[in-house]
């Protein structure tokens, strides 16, 4: 099936679309220092497998740039402030097509905006830790997703190491700013055998003399969401999977996560900010 970004079909949430919200506090291990951070699971946001490789192909389109059809993916760079970036492999590894699109970011906000509102991600009122608009004594709304959509591909042992993600402000007069990060998960089974996760993890690090092969076709492995409370190894890690349609949305202040290796076949997934504005409250 192929599916049409201008049907009405595109904007609706699968039936079985489930929305749960992390608490830091009971995950395991439990990460007591994110209790007052916002982290929400949404699975089955997209359940046609279709719609998704739809969006790739959305993605590789705006790469071609000559006769022969063939998709062109970047390096992705890792931001430094003030528009500024760089690349820094030992920090970020992987390929990212950057489209921007405010039509499709538009419908991907109609499908998620009933998950914000269950667990009040639409708004932010007097909450210290979320910085700038949001600050203490004062109120903003969800406003748009920031339509600069950032299509990531991992393959090969390919990783993005323990980081957070910075806030965005739009340089316009709109005055609007990101709060939190959506990753939509191309690609991917769900939970993963955490024996042989451990065991291909453990050879990788040796390195290439151990021969682990990291089959680009294969079913994936690897490429798990993980947050953690220190870039060193030991912390407590909580980890997510990819899975085909499902959605992570998370606060952006000094809430560290990270993208895991991925040893077998290719993540791919779908990442933005979720824009807010000052408001009056009444």
């Amino acid at each position: 099936m192929k599916w049409d970004i201008s049907s009405p079909r595109f904007y609706k949430a699968s039936a079985n679309a489930t929305v749960r919200q992390i608490s830091f506090l009971s995950t395991d291990p439990p990460l007591p220092q994110y209790k007052d951070y916002n982290a929400v699971a949404i699975d089955n946001l997209r359940t046609e497998e279709e719609e998704c490789k739809q969006l790739l192909r959305i993605a590789e389109a705006s790469t071609v740039e000559d006769t022969s059809g063939t998709p062109r993916w970047d390096r992705a760079m890792i931001n430094t402030g003030g528009a500024g970036q760089i690349l820094a492999t030992d920090q970020r590894k992987c390929e990212s097509v950057i489209v921007d699109t405010p039509e499709l970011a538009d419908k991907l906000l109609a499908r998620l905006m009933p998950f914000m509102k269950k667990e009040g991600v639409d708004h932010i009122h007097n909450q210290p830790l979320v910085p700038g608009l949001g600050g203490r004594g004062k109120a903003c709304r969800l406003s748009r997703l920031n339509e600069k959509l950032r299509f990531l591909g991992y393959v090969g042992g390919e990783y993005f190491r323990p980081h957070w993600d910075s806030n965005y402000i739009t340089p316009d007069e709109e005055e609007e700013e990101s709060f939190y990060t959506l990753h939509l998960y191309l690609n991917g089974d769900g939970e993963q055998g955490p024996q042989e996760l451990m065991q291909v993890s453990k050879k990788a690090e040796i390195g290439p003399e151990a021969n682990v092969n990291m089959n680009p076709e294969g079913k994936l492995l690897g490429g798990t969401t993980s947050f953690s409370t220190s870039h060193k190894e030991g912390c407590g890690i909580v980890q997510g999977f990819p899975k085909t349609g499902s959605a992570l949305v998370f606060h952006q202040y000094h809430l560290l996560h990270d993208g895991d290796p991925v040893f077998r076949g290719v993540k791919y997934t779908l990442r933005t900010d979720i824009m807010y504005r000052e408001v009056v409250m009444t």
